[in-house]
């Protein structure tokens, strides 16, 4: 085994994680190697996913000219401070097709002459004495390192293995794309997520039926505003089975999958009827000529370390187990980096390009903190500036594209003392490492993010076609800002109302907020900073046209009332 020199970070994989983090480790100056398995940057974009569309937003005129905010809308490029690295340069299709990405990730690399060694597969990791990473590859090198960082993307089909026979499924990385095979054929697709229904709409045309076969109610990313989850752009299939069309989304409880006759497939099969009479269980089979699996997949790979620094996964073993920063819960100094992150972030976009780059940006300066000793940047303005501070909240609320993405999992924090002369700000903290390490008695703190109120709703989002209740913003439901105040146990928040554009500009009105909420927001701050604001009294002035009884009456003699609850009313 020939051993190479020490580099203090190593970084396995070279899609779009392991590039984002070489590019901040090289800007930083730092000592970093990144060994890719593959002889290209980005190569699983060279066949994933199998029908090559994307289903990340290419959105390039967006009216509003601050670069910052144009990144809310930009899915696919990588950060960096060069503009012409930008993906958007490179395509116009909104959704853009898988080839564009793969060219993408490839010239960023040679770009930022990035450090990468490639057709070099990690084989083994352990640690020796001094808890130095040992990295062995089948070119016959080991690395040894001191931080060890995996952006190794999906790493293996995550199976339902309560499924009998579900090796005789076909792979979703592996069907076979030739429309020629499916004509007039029976399908079953086992899945409830994307590929799931990427996968039916390619074939609803030429199957004679394609039956999505979910262990669970189907989510939809417009309903649950998590971009994993079933994009509209793949919705043909419910039009078709709501429109008996032959084709169908069922959620029966998948038992048993065996060959019978020839290659026909049958399914074992049931459903619970807990509230018939008498309660049951229907028991069936069904045929089909092709059964294929898109389960998802798992981003852990345990099986590269010696079993002592094997890091621990989650219960289904589809994330590694970490803690706030990203770091693995039992095995120090090993970070995920990548899709990986989105175990401890299942609502935003953790999964995505377009949310773990900011999570890499962040995890590159906690590492500066930990093991370079450069503290995580923070501005200090002294005296504390209240109207300063206000500026810099409209703005952040208005422009920042990394709270707007990862909503209420990265925030930005306002360290203030307890005299009020002095404030430190600290941006893009996760949420729980802000919490579990800026918070004391000693100070006030305000954790700023963007947040979604629909669970404050029984009804669907897609039901909501106007501006939340302009007179009670903690009932706001689409994104908006959210304030909350941390000192000993007191814990506090503010709710701005949500923004047609998502912006609070100010002033006021100029970026789609229909309601200011300043004044409150101010008497709020009064109440927790104990600062003796003087403020004015607010105006009535405003958008919102208070009912007269007689327009309350002719309002309810037309209208049903459709509360869902006493205190959060929707928009009618």
């Amino acid at each position: 085994m020939k051993q190479e020199a020490f580099t203090k970070y190593v970084i396995i994989g070279a899609g779009p994680a392991g590039l984002q983090m070489a590019y901040f480790l090289k800007k930083s100056g730092r000592d970093y190697v990144v060994l890719e398995k593959e002889s290209t940057a980005g190569a699983f974009f060279a066949t994933q996913p199998v029908h090559r569309n994307l289903l990340s937003i290419n959105k390039k005129y967006n009216y509003f000219t601050e670069e910052e905010f144009n990144w809310r809308h930009d899915w696919n490029s990588l950060l960096s401070d060069d503009p012409e690295m930008r993906f958007t340069k490179y395509t116009d299709d909104l959704f853009p097709h898988a080839d564009v990405l793969y060219q993408y990730l490839q010239d960023f690399s040679k770009h930022h002459a990035l450090n990468v060694r490639y057709d070099c597969a990690v084989k083994h990791i352990t640690r020796n004495e001094n808890q130095e990473f040992l990295v062995d590859t089948d070119q016959g090198d080991q690395y040894r390192c001191k931080v060890l960082l995996l952006g190794l993307g999906t790493t293996e089909p995550l199976l339902p293995e309560e499924v009998e026979g579900i090796e005789l499924a076909t792979g979703y990385e592996e069907q076979e794309l030739d429309l020629e095979l499916y004509k007039n054929k029976r399908v079953g697709i086992i899945g409830g997520g994307n590929a799931a229904f990427e996968t039916a709409d390619y074939l609803s045309g030429v199957a004679c039926y394609v039956h999505v076969l979910a262990n669970a109610p189907i989510q939809f990313a417009w309903d649950t505003h998590f971009a994993g989850h079933v994009r509209a752009v793949n919705n043909n299939i419910f039009d078709m089975y709501q429109l008996k069309s032959m084709h169908a989304v069922l959620n029966p409880r998948l038992k048993k999958i065996e060959k019978i006759a020839g290659d026909v497939l049958q399914i074992s099969h049931e459903y619970d009827y807990p509230d018939a009479n008498p309660p049951g269980t229907l028991k069936l089979t069904r045929e089909y000529d092709y059964i294929i699996r898109c389960t998802g997949w798992k981003y852990a790979a345990p099986s590269m370390f010696q079993e002592e620094f094997a890091p621990a996964v989650s219960e289904n073993e589809k994330y590694p187990a970490m803690n706030s920063s990203w770091e693995s819960e039992n095995t120090p100094d090993l970070y995920f980096i990548g899709a990986a992150m989105a175990g401890i972030d299942r609502q935003a976009a953790s999964s995505f390009i377009h949310g773990f780059r900011y999570n890499i940006r962040t995890l590159s300066t906690l590492l500066e903190e930990k093991y370079e000793k450069v503290p995580y940047p923070g501005s200090a303005p002294k005296p504390f500036d209240l109207d300063q501070m206000l500026d810099w909240m409209y703005t952040r609320f208005s422009t920042s594209a990394a709270l707007f993405q990862l909503f209420g999992h990265l925030c930005d924090v306002l360290v203030i003392s307890d005299d009020l002369q002095s404030a430190t700000l600290y941006e893009e903290l996760p949420v729980q490492y802000a919490q579990e390490n800026l918070c004391n008695e000693n100070q006030h703190v305000l954790i700023f993010t963007l947040e979604f109120g629909f669970n404050k709703f029984q009804e669907s989002s897609i039901t909501f076609f106007a501006p939340s209740d302009p007179t009670n913003s903690s009932c706001a439901a689409f994104l908006h800002p959210v304030i909350r105040y941390h000192r000993c146990d007191d814990l506090q928040e503010f709710h701005f109302g949500d923004s047609l554009l998502a912006r609070w500009d100010r002033p006021h009105g100029t970026g789609g907020a229909v309601m200011s909420n300043h004044h409150a927001f101010l008497t709020w701050l009064d109440a927790r900073l104990d600062a003796n604001l003087d403020l004015e009294e607010p105006t009535d002035a405003g958008a919102y046209h208070k009912w007269s009884e007689r327009e309350k009456e002719m309002w309810e003699r037309n209208n049903m009332t459709t509360a869902s609850n006493p205190e959060c009313v929707r928009p009618n």
